[in-house]
């Protein structure tokens, strides 16, 4: 279990043959066994490893592979994994403070956020304790990665992850160089960006193949008031134990520091400029100085992996990660109104000591979590086809706190009214195991079914002091399991192309703002059962996917906004019952010849809770990629690719008077349209010890788009017109250009 890779090499009439390597969700391809009779699967000629992506012919769901030759390219070295996924088929990400500046505020998969789909890296699955979501600054930049594949499905039995439905985005970090290099590289560009790191690759030694790659960046974001300090390390080995054994180190750590912006209303954006984020006034809450968060991440693992028989290869991983959120922010970053500061001090007794009517109210937060984590996988080799099974198992340790402040007052504690400053105070235990059973069967020649079967166990024990919301101490344990059956099947039809079906069953335990409610009760999982066909056809000059998917989604626990008194308006989950997702995929590419190709990608997501005609919020009802690829493998390049934005909704439920659920569609965004233009040269040798020089020049949002592209939340307090507090909405970073240096020594 563990990332995917595919290996390319172009023969002599500039087709590319590309041989998939692939370990980890259910993608996987052995080049001993080729249903066509062929070693390998020939596709069109370099234009296939420059596109957003590839389709390779033997997957059982929709796939799309993103390889390094296009990351290269388009993408700016310090650039966070969103960046990298934008133009995938049914993908939603920005980023309304610049490209790689800050972090993605969307992040969604056919209409799933963030936290109901997977996120792997080198095949480990990760994410936040309370819900599963990633804050992309504080993960991989783009330098670190040598690969990103993207399944669009629910995966085979041996997919491991917590929420897997949904899809499943797996990083693979960068394979060390075969031979000793130093590689500076360098990124100049429009806010005051200035970034730089030095890649060293160690070449084949007695300890084996190591890279090292370090990089800081600094820049003020393209939002007011939003700076941004990062930086980032990769240390990977790779050795060789004997001829079947490997054995593979990796450690990361990653450092931010920025000023977090919550968004702003449409009289704001009228009244300071389109690239508002946060005012310079410290007697505002929207003082950026009263907004500094600092986040700290690392990834570390140890693989073993060896062919201990002829028939049996065995794969253990054993990792942790860990993550942490140190911040202060206002009680509403978006607030300029002088009216809603204030600050009231009491006893530990809960009598009134002094208010103080001007200064800014606000609180320290600290959140962190640290997993420990093993992978285990048994592959046996049979003469019907391979038998896998294996087990993941992780151990989430998390703790988060936050309590009162006066900003003004040099963030001097604030008890309340209950004598404590405290407004949580939470320890949190996750448990998961999830063992499974898979058959790759290979029943005739050029078939395969893969029937298997995952058990899934989730294990939360919440001690909190002092709960969200309820502000009383509660001490609860859920536990959550479920069978996972699945079928899929790939049939090669013809030479370059064939089809696939799966029917699967998913599976996510509740997050944990369920236990932030007066009677917790037995909480029901979600679910989903998820269909999908599709085929891939590969030709040499062009290339062409579709795929068609229907999911049925019980007990989805939705975002809602709610008013808590004496806190004014909050984000809460309900179970919204159920809903239906369904959609269409299409995604291809021609090669017209000396180095140029088109690309596209068209995406149909329809995603709408059962018995209404109530839309999911925040899914596109259509997605597109589309743009021209330029490369001739001598020096120069160029792309111009767009993406496409349907409508879509902020939200999709509210409370009315009396204080009910009520499901409806509020905040219709419009569509956008973006385009990105990067242009570059790769000199192989440049002054006789230079190698591998490469200035490129990248600009995103090429025609400085600035329209409104989602919805941020409500405003915490209510105002004229808006008792539930003015919307809050996030509008597309407008126009950059980034000149990018990278050369290698000797």
């Amino acid at each position: 279990m563990g990332g995917s890779g595919l290996s390319a090499h172009v023969q002599a009439d500039g087709v590319v043959v590309i041989a998939s390597a692939a370990r980890g969700s259910n993608f996987k391809h052995d080049a001993r066994d080729d249903r066509t009779g062929q070693e390998h699967i020939t596709v069109i000629g370099r234009a296939e490893r420059l596109a957003p992506s590839t389709v390779p012919l033997t997957i059982t769901e929709p796939t799309s592979v993103i390889q390094k030759r296009f990351i290269t390219n388009n993408i700016v070295p310090l650039a966070s994994v969103d960046d990298i996924i934008k133009f995938q088929p049914s993908i939603w990400t920005q980023n309304p403070n610049g490209p790689g500046m800050g972090k993605a505020e969307t992040m969604s998969l056919r209409g799933f956020q963030d936290g109901q789909y997977n996120m792997l890296f080198d095949g480990i699955p990760f994410g936040n304790a309370s819900d599963l979501h990633h804050t992309t600054s504080s993960l991989f930049i783009s330098h670190f990665l040598g690969e990103v594949q993207v399944n669009r499905g629910p995966g085979t039995a041996s997919t491991i992850g917590n929420a897997t439905f949904g899809g499943t985005i797996g990083f693979q970090s960068r394979t060390p160089a075969q031979h000793f290099g130093v590689t500076p590289y360098g990124t100049y560009g429009s806010f005051n960006t200035r970034a730089g790191g030095v890649e060293v690759d160690s070449g084949k030694t007695r300890f084996g193949s190591m890279v090292l790659d370090l990089q800081h960046e600094e820049t003020d974001g393209y939002l007011t008031g939003s700076g941004e300090r990062r930086n980032n390390l990769l240390f990977k080995d790779v050795a060789k134990l004997g001829e079947d054994t490997t054995l593979t180190l990796l450690t990361t750590y990653n450092w931010e520091n920025q000023n977090t912006t919550q968004g702003a209303t449409l009289q704001q954006y009228k009244k300071y400029g389109k690239n508002y984020g946060l005012c310079d006034n410290p007697t505002l809450q929207c003082y950026s100085g009263y907004q500094p968060s600092t986040y700290t991440a690392d990834f570390d693992y140890i693989d073993i992996k060896s062919r201990v028989l002829s028939w049996l290869t065995v794969e253990n991983r054993l990792y942790t990660n860990g993550f942490e959120h140190d911040y202060t922010e206002s009680t509403d970053a978006s607030s300029d109104d002088p009216g809603a500061n204030g600050v009231t001090l009491y006893s530990a007794s809960g009598k009134k000591l002094a208010t103080y009517k001007n200064d800014v109210p606000g609180k320290y937060a600290d959140a962190k979590f640290r997993d420990y984590g093993d992978t285990l996988t048994f592959k046996a080799h049979t003469s019907q086809g391979d038998v896998l099974l294996g087990a993941w198992a992780d151990l989430q340790d998390d703790r988060r706190y936050t309590y009162a402040v006066d900003l003004s007052k040099n963030s001097m504690i604030v008890p309340g009214k209950n004598g404590s400053a405290y407004s949580y105070d939470i320890s949190d235990f996750n448990t998961t195991v999830q063992p499974y059973l898979e058959f790759d069967w290979k029943p005739f020649k050029n078939t395969v079914i893969k029937p298997g079967i995952k058990y899934s166990y989730f294990r939360r024990d919440y001690d909190a002091a002092i709960n969200k919301s309820t502000k009383v101490p509660l001490n609860a344990t859920q536990k959550f399991s479920s069978w996972q059956p699945s079928i899929s099947a790939n049939q090669i039809i013809l030479p370059g192309w064939s089809a696939y079906g799966q029917i699967a069953r998913g599976f996510l335990a509740p997050p944990m703002s369920v236990f932030q409610t007066q009677n917790v009760g037995n909480v029901s999982p979600e679910t989903t059962l998820n269909y999908q066909i599709g085929t891939v056809v590969q030709q040499k000059r062009w290339t062409l996917s579709f795929d068609a998917y229907y999911i049925n989604f019980s007990n989805f626990i939705a975002s809602a906004q709610i008013k808590v008194p004496g806190f004014g308006t909050q984000s809460t989950s309900v179970n919204s019952g159920g809903a239906i997702y369904k959609g269409l995929e299409v995604e291809g590419q021609y090669a017209l010849g000396h180095g140029v190709s088109l690309y596209g990608n068209y995406s149909v997501n329809d995603a709408q809770y059962k018995h209404s005609s109530v839309r999911v919020a925040a899914t596109p009802n259509v997605l597109a990629s589309f743009g021209i690829l330029y490369d001739d493998n001598k020096g120069p390049y160029a792309s111009l690719i767009g993406k496409f934005v349907g409508n879509h909704y902020g939200l999709d439920s509210t409370t009315d008077s009396a204080g009910n659920t009520v499901f409806a569609n509020q905040y219709r965004i419009g569509s956008t349209t973006t385009a990105d233009l990067a242009l570059g040269w790769h000199f192989k040798k440049l002054g006789g010890f230079m190698r591998d020089v490469t200035p490129s020049l990248k600009i995103a949002n090429l025609f400085n788009n600035r329209a409104i592209s989602d919805f941020a939340g409500n405003q915490s307090a209510a105002s004229a017109g808006y008792p539930d507090g003015a919307p809050l909405y996030w509008r597309l970073a407008g126009r950059s250009v980034f000149f990018n240096l990278t050369v290698t020594l000797p």
